[in-house]
This record gives C-alpha cells, structure tokens and sequence, in this order.
C-alpha cells in the first residue's frame, strides 16, 4: 500500500491501465473459447440428490475445464442440426418445345442478332403490310404474337395458311404506315409430320 502511496498520480493511472488491461485479455481468451472451436458449448449440471442440484454452468474445455464429480456433462451446439429434406414437389407444366421470334424493321428487313430459333422469310409488298412465312414450328397452327413498337400501332392478320410445321400469312398495321414491330411464336415439339393447313382469316382493325 505504502508503495502505491508513493507513486505519482500518472504513475497510479499507468498501474490502474496495464491491470485493466490484462484483465480484459484474460477475459477475451476465455470468451474466445466459448464456444469451442468446432462450435460446442461444454456445460455441466448438477445431479439430483446434490447441495447444487439444477445448477448449470458453462466450462471451458479447450482450457482444460471439466465437470466436478457431482456434476453431469451437457454439450450443445449454437446452430441446430440440419432438418430433414422436405417432400419433393410436384412437377411442373412442361414449357414449350420451340420458340421463334425476333424484331423486324418498318423496311420489313429481320434486325440482325435478334432472331431466335426457325428464322422467318418477311416482305414488304406495300406500306404497312408484311408478307410473314416461317417452317419448323411444329404440326399444329401456331400463330405469332405481333407487337408494334411504335405508339398506338397495333398489327392484324389479313389471311394466309398455317399447319405442318409451316406458316404463311400476311398482316397490317392498324394506321397503314410502316413501323416496327416484333413477333413471338411457342408451341409443342417440331414434326416432320404432315397435318391439314387451316386458313387464317382476315381481321379488321
């Protein structure tokens, strides 16, 4: 005590500093180790029949803790086991076997790089109308679904042929002007069979 008395006031709080912080190391090893590498957390808990029966406390073991001769281990993990795999669901609507599409210009002219699967044959007889012929798309009548992307232009069929695999027909916009416009056709798998071609007929805007 003396000696303490006789350090200066800086000297006292350099002491008070260099405890607190061995201290603190102390406690950060034994927290490090809490749970254990592998993520187990040691216990012990008392056995009945005992002064402290019930009681649980949690031990270092990488330290070298263990439970005392009244006590009985309990170890557990932070993260529980895995569940059990859920039920598989049930399968899902089959998607379609083929897809063709692409953007065409108001000239009537396929945009390179755009097109996806068959590739069609476009003309572009007058203004606002185009010829529209494209095979491979299975044995029913699949027809495009036709997007003008310019504003308020919407595209009609004006009639043609659709069936084995094939399908030819002719369409308009809804101003008569020419405009972009993309197309998008899905149906079931390809087929060199033959079917009926049936007539698209002509709609009105």
């Amino acid at each position: 005590m003396n000696r303490l008395r006789g350090l200066s006031r800086g000297g006292r709080l350099l002491l008070a500093l260099a405890v607190g912080g061995a201290l603190f190391g102390i406690a950060t090893v034994v927290q490090a180790a809490i749970p254990s590498s592998d993520g187990v957390i040691h216990g012990c808990y008392a056995k009945p029949g005992t002064p402290q029966k019930g009681e649980l406390r949690v031990i270092n073991a990488e330290q070298g803790e263990s439970c005392r001769f009244y006590e009985n281990p309990l170890n557990w993990n932070q993260i529980g086991p895995t569940g059990v795999t859920g039920p598989t669901g049930p399968t899902g609507a089959a998607g379609p076997s083929f897809i063709a599409s692409g953007f065409v210009s108001p000239a009537g002219v396929l945009q390179a790089g755009t097109a996806i699967g068959p590739i069609p044959t476009i003309t572009h007889p007058a203004p606002g109308q185009y010829g529209f012929s494209i095979a491979g798309l299975g044995t029913g009548c699949a027809l495009p679904q036709l997007t003008g992307l310019a504003a308020n232009i919407y595209l009609f069929y004006a009639g043609g042929t659709c069936g084995g695999g094939t399908l030819n027909t002719t369409f308009f916009t809804s101003n008569g002007a020419d405009s972009f416009f993309g197309y998008l056709i899905t149906g079931g798998a390809p087929s060199n069979a033959p079917s009926q071609k049936l007539a698209i007929p002509a709609a009105k805007p």
